[in-house]
């Protein structure tokens, strides 16, 4: 008995993704929307059509992507989890971009961008360290500082004093000096320091003196 022979007419095509690609771990880590794109791309496979294959909103659409910000979202996914290769850019004509998946190798490579493909770049995937973004904080001159153990955060965005020119002046009938102790004469004893500092040279400015009777008086009383 002569054994059927199988026509090639009553074969169906198939999408076909190996079984170690869908248990990667750059697989499994993938979005749903980025899984359905990956199919779409492998439907298109034909014996040496690889590096020539598509990736169109109106071609995806039907899939039921149902956005091209969801579509650039999950292009970019299967990129840099190494299971597609933009072979290239869309251009002039309304020429669409074209992709290659890694898996397979390119053939028909005229007009295409290989310098940078890379086989079965999805095994060198790994997931990305989550990198916690500091708080920023304004300190008194305006830039931005972190809660570093440098710069811890109960101490951002204070001025130390690093001269007596940062010292505090204090507002009522006293000051405390560098002892510790308040002294009632503040007001002619902070005049005394202006007085030096202008005749040793340095830049001061001057009270006028009624401001200076006005203060004198605010003592006295």
């Amino acid at each position: 008995m002569t054994p059927t022979k199988n026509k090639a007419g009553t074969r169906h095509p198939f999408a076909a993704i190996e079984h170690r690609i869908i248990d990667s771990p750059a697989f499994a880590a993938m979005k749903p929307t980025s899984k359905v794109l990956l199919l779409l791309v492998a439907r298109q496979l034909t014996k040496d059509n690889n590096g020539h294959l598509q990736a169109t909103y109106a071609f995806c659409n039907r899939y039921g992507i149902g956005s091209e910000h969801t579509l650039r979202g999950a292009i970019a996914e299967c990129i840099s989890h190494g299971f597609l290769y933009k072979t290239r850019s869309h251009g002039a004509n309304k020429a669409w971009t074209k992709f290659a998946v890694t898996w397979l190798p390119v053939q028909k490579k005229e007009g295409l961008f290989l310098s940078g493909f890379k086989p079965f770049a999805w095994r060198d995937w790994s997931p990305d360290d989550k990198k916690s973004t500091r708080q920023k904080v304004l300190d008194q001159s305006g830039k931005k500082c972190s809660f570093t153990p440098e710069h811890p955060a109960e101490t951002a965005g204070n001025r130390p004093a690093k001269t007596a020119d940062y010292e505090p002046c204090c507002h009522g009938r006293g000051v405390f000096d560098g002892a510790g102790e308040v002294g009632g004469d503040w007001l002619a004893a902070y005049l005394a320091r202006l007085a030096a500092r202008s005749l040793a040279g340095r830049q001061c400015f001057q009270v006028p003196e009624r401001h200076v009777a006005h203060l004198a008086g605010e003592v006295a009383a």
